[in-house]
This record gives C-alpha cells, sequence and structure tokens, in this order.
C-alpha cells in the first residue's frame, strides 16, 4: 500500500532520530573500548543532555520545514503553487471583513384619510413618523473570487503580486428591532400603522444604514483589512505580499 505524504514524513522522522541514536551509541561504545585515545574535552551528562536536546530540536526545525514546505511546493521542484495559496487564502475569507454598528433615522409626513393617503392637508388627517432603528451591516473581500490569474510569483525574490476583488456588502443590514424607538403624531381620522408600512420603513432603514456605512469607509476599511490579513498569510511562510485591488 502506498504511503501517504504524511507517513512519508513520520517514517523520515522516525528514522531520523533512530540513525541520529545510533549514531550516539556508537561515539559512546569507542569511548568505553579505547578510554586512552580522548581526542575531545570530556563532556558532563549536563552538557550531554543539553547537545542532545539541541541536536533533537535541530533535526525537528529542519523536518518541519520540509513537511511545511511539501504543502506548498509542486513534488520534485523548487516553485510554489498558486492552487496550494488560493485554498489557504479562501479560508482567510471570514478575517477579511469589517462590520460597522449604525442607526437608521426615518422621518415621515403625509395624509391619510380612511386608509387612503391623499395630497391635501385635511385637520386631523396628518400624521408624523420618526422611527430609529439600530442595526449593522458586514462588509469584505471575497476571497473566494481569487484565481491563479490573480496571483504573480516571483521566487527569486521571494514575492508575490496579488490581486484581490473590491470590498462589497457581503449581507443585507441586520436591523435590532429589539432597540427600535418610534415617535408619532397621527390626527384623529388616522388609524395605526399597517403591516406593509412596517416592511416598508424595515426597507428604508436597511438602505440608509447601508448608503452611510459605505460613505463613512466601511467598504475601504475591509479591503484594508483584507490587505493586512494577506500580507500576514504570506509573510508567516517567507514571502513579501503585495496588494493590489481590481479596478
Amino acid at each position: 500500500m502506498k504511503k501517504t505524504k504524511e507517513e512519508e514524513v513520520i517514517s523520515e522522522i522516525k528514522s531520523a532520530i533512530e540513525e541520529w541514536k545510533k549514531a550516539k551509541e556508537e561515539v559512546s561504545a569507542a569511548t568505553v573500548f579505547q578510554p586512552q585515545r580522548r581526542f575531545f574535552p570530556r563532556i558532563s551528562i549536563r552538557q550531554s543532555l543539553i547537545l542532545s536536546f539541541i541536536g533533537l530540536m535541530i533535526l525537528f526545525s529542519i523536518v518541519l520545514y520540509f513537511s511545511i514546505k511539501s504543502l506548498f511546493f509542486k513534488e520534485g521542484t523548487v516553485e510554489i503553487t498558486t492552487t496550494s495559496f488560493i485554498e489557504r487564502i479562501e479560508d482567510l475569507s471570514q478575517l477579511a471583513t469589517s462590520k460597522a454598528y449604525m442607526k437608521a433615522v426615518i422621518e415621515q409626513e403625509d395624509n391619510e384619510l380612511f386608509g387612503k393617503k391623499i395630497d391635501v392637508n385635511l385637520p386631523g388627517t396628518k400624521r408624523k413618523l420618526l422611527v430609529i432603528i439600530p442595526g449593522e451591516v458586514t462588509a469584505g473581500v471575497d476571497l473566494a473570487k481569487i484565481n491563479e490569474e490573480h496571483i504573480k510569483i516571483n521566487e527569486e525574490k521571494k514575492e508575490v503580486r496579488i490581486t484581490l476583488p473590491k470590498g462589497e456588502i457581503l449581507q443585507e443590514p441586520t436591523l435590532f428591532f429589539d432597540q427600535i424607538r418610534i415617535f408619532s403624531s397621527e390626527g384623529l381620522f388616522r388609524g395605526e400603522a399597517t403591516i406593509s408600512e412596517g416592511y416598508e420603513i424595515a426597507n428604508l432603514a436597511k438602505e440608509q444604514i447601508k448608503t452611510e456605512a459605505i460613505e463613512h469607509g466601511l467598504l475601504n476599511n475591509a479591503e484594508n483589512q483584507a490587505k493586512e490579513v494577506v500580507e500576514q498569510f504570506f509573510k508567516t511562510i517567507g514571502y513579501k505580499a503585495i496588494v493590489e485591488f481590481e479596478k
């Protein structure tokens, strides 16, 4: 049965450690059988343990490096694969977001008589309405849209030039109806607000929150967040990221 990549790495680690132990035992045996031929200064037990620990750490670091490298590099080459990068960049999508908490202020003034809007301001038909609805909206950069055309790799300079999609509103604003505040003044002939009016006000509030959030730089914040996340991601694997956004 063919070994998986993980099994091969584990096998290499075990073999390397066994070889290292075997070599250490051979050196110890030679010291016992040839006590008069000492070419090196005496090493205490404490020093021996320290050297052993350092040796194991160096060995582990080397194996770990090649294990991580195998995740990003094609078998038998030194060319980094953009596909493996894309898969991992997609996992960062949740980090490349920005939220805004806003309050929508809806003001309405109209005239109604027996449930029908009229253009004449008759006594008792006027209503003034002020509604304050808090909510939140989330913007971000959809990293799932990235493909191989968006990534250019310079292996010599250890640079990655990546073009990200522009920031966008990722979902409809969420309204906090439990925190809503309503101020109204109805005339004698005005009835209570209908369900359809409630939906209309909610839709107006969502649009207002979305518009004001964009005006306050929510999309720019999302792009800056995405840029920072991607730069840090590449930095951890030894590459400098040059991030640009689509026009």
